[in-house]
């Protein structure tokens, strides 16, 4: 049987399997066992990781980190009115009154919709 565990953090996300008997983390494509929790938009393409990481600064309205402490939250919760105040990013207040991340990138606005 195989097994496959993923550990989504905020800053970071590992991927683990279970091989001859343990459990090995695996390297990503930097041959880094951690992989930063970031997603970056540009007008062509999509990057995650170091590589998106890397864009923070030349794409930063359109470069979204530490996302996962937003997720499950109500727009009007006092956390997210105050870490909205820095971010390089907007939030916006969804239809059911949860969180979402305002972005321009290929069309003129997109919603990231973080469920819960």
């Amino acid at each position: 049987m195989s097994v496959v565990g993923l550990d989504v953090g905020s800053q970071s996300c590992y991927i683990a399997v279970a091989r001859a008997g343990g459990i090995e983390t695996i390297a990503n494509e930097f041959s880094d066992r951690c992989t930063p929790s970031v997603i970056s938009f540009g007008s062509k393409n999509r990057t995650i990781g170091v590589a998106a990481k890397n864009q923070q600064i030349t794409h930063a309205n359109n470069t979204v980190s530490n996302f996962k402490r937003f997720h499950g939250r109500a727009f009007n919760d006092p956390f997210i009115q105050k870490e909205k105040e820095n971010l390089s990013y907007d939030l916006v207040q969804l239809k059911n009154g949860g969180v979402g991340i305002k972005l321009c990138w290929n069309l003129p606005q997109e919603i990231l919709v973080l469920y819960s």
